[in-house]
């Protein structure tokens, strides 16, 4: 049997013109002499920080970062701004930003830590909500499974906009969480005493805290590229608190949960049954 990997830095680029590249260690030399600009890239990394055309351009020149079920990504925009993509997330981006607004488009989760500047609002676009900042770190989630945008400041403040009649908006402090219901635009703004631990996936730890069953294993799927399949629907409203990290062997974690005798499970290729334990 083919060994299930846990998730590696893997991600594809989507160049203004429709051509896709694979980011590894062989695409540095091919991606400096893309339109003249010099973008550097590792194996973990792309970095657009130097990327600056020889003239100016006319139309805004777009690039696209997706990364893949298994994955994760980093890179620098333009404007030294930081940005940590997670498993099944893309975000779409000029190569160069305007002198008055830096503007992006994401889908699924990343975090952000915004180069700042007082002339030029950084504005991030998922699910027809807008959140808007100067300066700031935060992480949005915006996965196309759930029908929720999910909003977490850690440092400075951020405007988040939804597309209704007399929105103010919502200002969130370091420490607020303010999850969006994309359907009915229903907001909640709560207080976290940890928010650092939404940048667990980061620092290489898979964490749930009271979590459903089909949240968690929404969330293994997208780092181990697996399909869970559950034959028992109330399997799904088990909830389970644990830890691991991301580097686990995906056999390993379902082992030590079924411990519990809440479930047991049958590995079939990348395909993962889960019934009612006995």
């Amino acid at each position: 049997a083919q060994p299930i990997l846990p998730g590696a830095a893997k991600a594809i680029l989507t160049l203004d013109n429709g051509e896709t590249i694979s980011l590894n260690k062989e695409t540095a030399d091919a991606l400096q002499q893309i339109e003249g600009t010099h973008i550097q890239v590792d194996s973990t990394t792309l970095n657009y920080q130097l990327a600056q055309t020889a003239s100016v351009q006319v139309k805004p020149v777009y690039n696209k970062v997706e990364i893949p079920r298994g994955g994760e990504y980093a890179l620098v925009l333009s404007d030294g701004t930081k940005v940590h993509l997670n498993s099944m997330s893309s975000l779409r981006f000029p190569v160069a930003f305007t002198a008055d607004k830096r503007e992006v488009e994401l889908q699924g989760e990343a975090y952000f830590e915004v180069a700042r500047d007082e002339h030029a609002p950084f504005i991030v676009n998922s699910k027809n909500i807008k959140t808007q900042v100067l300066g700031t770190k935060f992480n949005v989630r915006a996965r196309a499974a759930e029908e929720k945008v999910v909003a977490t400041l850690l440092k400075g403040s951020i405007r988040v906009d939804l597309p209704r009649e007399n929105n103010e908006g919502f200002i969130l402090k370091p420490g607020q969480i303010l999850n969006v219901n994309t359907s009915t635009l229903q907001a909640e703004l709560t207080e976290s005493s940890s928010p650092r631990d939404v940048l667990l996936w980061i620092q290489g730890k898979l964490a749930f805290e009271q979590a459903t069953c089909l949240e968690m294993t929404r969330c293994l799927e997208q780092h181990f590229d697996v399909h869970f399949y559950f034959k028992d629907e109330q399997l799904k409203k088990e909830r389970f608190t644990c830890e691991f990290r991301t580097d686990d062997n995906i056999e390993d974690i379902l082992s030590v949960l079924s411990l519990t005798k809440r479930f047991q499970y049958k590995i079939d290729g990348n395909k993962i049954y889960l019934s009612a334990g006995k």
